[in-house]
């Protein structure tokens, strides 16, 4: 072999590798960015869907009050603000609307209570809003 042929062949090959290593490493990169931008909205979406479904249990709590044999009609047709409870998930804002409604069960008077939990978590880009829907029936007789 004549070595004054392969003159310059490995310079050419060694930026060919280093080109496309660079390629690898610009592509890993943002794929590290990407992960750790859909970690980031699952942990407060999360947070938010927790918040929200906290938010309904409270005011079941309030509706149906443990030891009482009815409902609390007083609790519901409003809208109650948790924004400080909020803050346990590190998060903005909890709003829970509550709406009653009169309807016949067999003929009988009753109610149904619709509570919708709105919960804000995370910040900037992130921010995640996660809306709970609960129905619940007055039992007594």
């Amino acid at each position: 072999m004549f070595y004054s042929r392969q003159r310059g062949s490995a310079l050419v090959v060694s930026l060919f590798i280093i080109t496309v290593m660079g390629a690898f490493a610009a592509a890993m990169i943002r794929i590290d960015w990407s992960g750790q931008d859909t970690t980031a909205r699952e942990v407060f979406s999360t947070r938010a869907w927790y918040a929200a479904h906290s938010g309904n249990e409270i005011v079941l709590s309030k509706l149906f009050p443990l030891g009482k044999a009815a409902s609390e009609p007083l609790a519901c047709d409003q809208t109650y603000n948790f924004n400080q409870e909020a803050e346990l998930f590190s998060c903005q804002a909890l709003q829970v609307v509550c709406k009653s409604y009169a309807f016949k069960d067999s003929g009988k008077p009753a109610k149904k209570y619709q509570l919708e939990s709105t919960a804000t978590c995370g910040t900037g880009q992130f921010t995640t809003t996660r809306t709970q829907e609960v129905w619940a029936k007055d039992l007594k007789q």
